[in-house]
């Protein structure tokens, strides 16, 4: 349950280490009803020819401290390398078809920007500030001309928020918060409109929400409720919500209404993100775990161990073919 790990920004140094020491000597969780390793290069049970795609995913690692890049047929995928430099406590990201990545990393109170491409990157281009805050997930229209990021809560244990980003600033325009209670931010994606919308949970009531902020700005208001655990959520090219429920999975909506399962049995989905022509819908499963699912019939069409056995806790699939 993603609740366990909000504490995970203020942990010491020495704590951080003790748990990145516990985190690199424990396997995958297995996946049930799909082979292992399924997927991961040429092995496994997927016949990558049915998916003639050659592009890139990156992951973050909240524990890892790093982005790792994979090159991905279809879905199969091949660990290439990781990004190191200026990340600490990684989360939520997404890439434009565009070339650029966006990384929310809560350990610094920014979000970096990397120009991806032939030649994948090794620093980041740019630099969002965030000063205050800890940000754990974002969005980007793409024209990159709005950023939106979401806030797990600030650097002094305060209220979750929405950073907002015009016209390609490094500092936010403005920052939107929902309600009197001390909430904590895990998602947030931008409609086609350029409306913000943000998941949170609420420890006081022990469940999750989505609202919606017209225009990325105002007081917002609650589209979505009684989620179990909210985490990750994005819309797909006809403004259908797919949201993330930790306690059963994946939630597909016509809009944002009649909302329905689409895909369960993961076992700590945290974020998710489309490749390109909305072929897959891809997961980050902090139980160790990269997967794709057909975002129409929700059918699992791979399930591939992190690289390391490190836990991703945010995706980002290059939009491609």
């Amino acid at each position: 349950m993603r609740f366990a790990r909000f504490i995970a920004p203020a942990i010491g140094a020495i704590a951080v280490s003790a748990l990145l020491s516990a985190c690199a000597g424990a396997p995958p969780l297995a996946q049930p009803g799909v082979t292992a390793g399924a997927g991961l290069g040429s092995a496994g049970a997927i016949d990558a020819s049915l998916f003639p795609s050659d592009r890139w995913v990156y992951t973050a690692q909240l524990y890892g401290n790093d982005a790792k890049i994979y090159h991905r047929h279809g879905v199969s995928l091949n660990f290439e390398r990781s990004l190191m430099s200026g990340l600490a406590s990684p989360e939520g990201m997404v890439a434009t078809h565009s070339g650029w990545l966006y990384v929310a990393n809560g350990g610094h109170s920014n979000v970096l920007v990397y120009r991806t491409g032939k030649n994948e990157p090794r620093r980041p281009n740019a630099t969002l500030d965030d000063y205050g805050q800890i940000p754990d997930n974002v969005d980007v229209t793409e024209d990159r001309s709005i950023v939106a990021v979401s806030n797990l809560s600030t650097t002094g244990g305060g209220g979750g928020s929405v950073s907002v980003y015009l016209h390609r600033r490094a500092e936010p325009s403005r920052t939107l918060t929902y309600g009197k209670t001390t909430l904590q931010g895990v998602g947030v994606t931008i409609d086609q409109h350029g409306n913000c919308y943000w998941a949170f949970n609420d420890p006081a009531s022990g469940s999750g929400a989505i609202v919606k902020f017209l225009g990325c700005s105002g007081h917002g208001r609650q589209v979505i409720g009684g989620i179990g655990s909210a985490g990750g959520l994005t819309f797909d090219r006809n403004d259908n919500l797919f949201y993330l429920d930790q306690t059963d999975g994946v939630h597909r909506c016509s809009g944002v209404r009649s909302c329905k399962l689409l895909a369960g049995g993961f076992g700590d989905p945290v974020d998710l993100n489309f490749d390109g022509n909305e072929r897959h819908l891809w997961i980050a499963d902090a139980s160790g775990y990269i997967d794709a699912i057909d975002p129409q019939s929700g059918k699992l069409l791979s399930s591939v161990p992190a690289h390391g056995g490190e836990a991703p806790y945010g995706i980002a699939p290059v939009p491609g073919d």
